[in-house]
């Protein structure tokens, strides 16, 4: 057989594939051509876009601006796919060590052989937070405050606030009580007031 047999054989090969390639495009548009050509049909409706689809969404959902985008908060720590050791922010709704969303200053006593000066040697009236660092105190009592969404003065005599006149601070007494007694037993995890208070006075019911 000539050389020029083969030649004109392959050449023949070829140029039936590239013929057919582009008659097979041009009479099957396929799935990709199929899927723009419904998403035009449709007005190019995205979730991200506004319009009729807002109806899709499922109730409560925040409504969707077009072209705004909204970051995720990051993922708590011990959830499937966060960051191992990362903290995240506040408006997360938790943060690191605690399943609430305000962070308590630990109410362990420092050790018996530690010399800082303790909360009772600086302020007066001190009974379930003995032991503690004296700066320390004041971090908790804003953990406090945070916590209920209240000032100081909810359990608090303005200007005397070694009083025990409050109700409100008797019944602050027996919570510190209940968490320290949790925490105790949970190890590794902990509660905080913010767990059922969520920046209320009254945990939510």
């Amino acid at each position: 057989m000539k050389k020029e047999y083969i030649s004109f054989g392959l050449i023949g090969i070829v140029a039936g594939l590239v013929i057919g390639f582009f008659v097979g495009n041009a009479m099957y548009p396929g799935t990709g051509a199929a899927t723009q050509t419904a998403g035009t049909n449709a007005g190019g409706v995205s979730v991200n876009s506004g319009g009729a689809n807002q109806q899709q969404l499922p109730p409560n959902h925040p409504t969707i601006e077009p072209g705004k985008t909204m970051p995720a908060p990051p993922l708590p720590p011990g959830t499937s796919d966060a960051p191992v050791g990362e903290t995240p922010s506040p408006a997360s709704g938790a943060t690191s060590g605690t399943t609430a969303g305000v962070a308590l200053p630990s109410l362990d006593p420092l050790p018996a052989g530690n010399k800082e000066e303790r909360a009772e040697q600086k302020y007066k009236n001190i009974q379930l937070l003995k032991g503690l660092p004296a700066d320390r105190l004041m971090k908790i009592m804003f953990a406090f405050k945070e916590s209920l969404g209240v000032d100081c003065t909810f359990c608090h005599i303005k200007d005397q606030f070694e009083k025990d006149d409050k109700t409100e601070k008797q019944m602050a007494r027996k919570m510190i009580a209940i968490v320290k007694d949790a925490n105790a037993k949970l190890g590794a995890a902990r509660v905080s007031c913010y767990t059922c208070h969520r920046g209320q006075s009254r945990p939510p019911q």
